[in-house]
């Protein structure tokens, strides 16, 4: 006499294979968070878009090693109200202050913490702002409306 009878056992792995299978294909798909676009061209290149289509630019500056930075990425840059302003409203540009262009810019202004958020004229690059720090998404879209409005 078998302990577990083959009909029973077939019929509860082929009961659990379609639970699974129906579990895993019925779930709901996450809502993708779209964020901020970077732009993939250089500093004078974002400058230039920026003026041709007349509109801002806007510099994140950060390091690798930065929590800070992780987290702003993470949860404020990566939000889709964030993306859907800053891309409708700003050439937006990320660099990494600790190698490149980025280190360049970084010690052209005097970086001492990160992330650094700089608010640029498109056209010449002059500064209209500088942020320090991490920022929630309503934050971080009030301080581009300061510009854009």
């Amino acid at each position: 006499m078998q302990l577990f009878p083959f009909s029973l056992l077939s019929k509860l792995i082929l009961g659990s294979g379609i639970f699974i299978f129906f579990g895993i294909f019925s779930a709901e798909k996450p809502t993708a968070k779209k964020g901020i676009d970077f732009y993939n061209g250089n500093y004078q290149e974002a400058l230039k878009k920026a003026e041709k289509e007349e509109k801002l630019v806007f510099v994140y500056l950060y390091a690798n090693w930065c929590g800070v930075c992780k987290s702003l990425k993470k949860n404020t840059l990566k939000d889709k109200e964030v993306g859907d302003f800053y891309n409708e409203e700003f050439v937006n540009l990320a660099l990494n202050a600790e190698k490149g262009e980025g280190k360049i810019i970084a010690e052209s202004i005097g970086l001492r913490s990160y992330p650094t958020l700089l608010f640029l004229n498109g056209g010449d690059g002059r500064i209209l702002n500088r942020i320090s720090g991490y920022k929630t998404p309503i934050q971080l879209i009030n301080l581009g409306k300061i510009y854009t409005q």
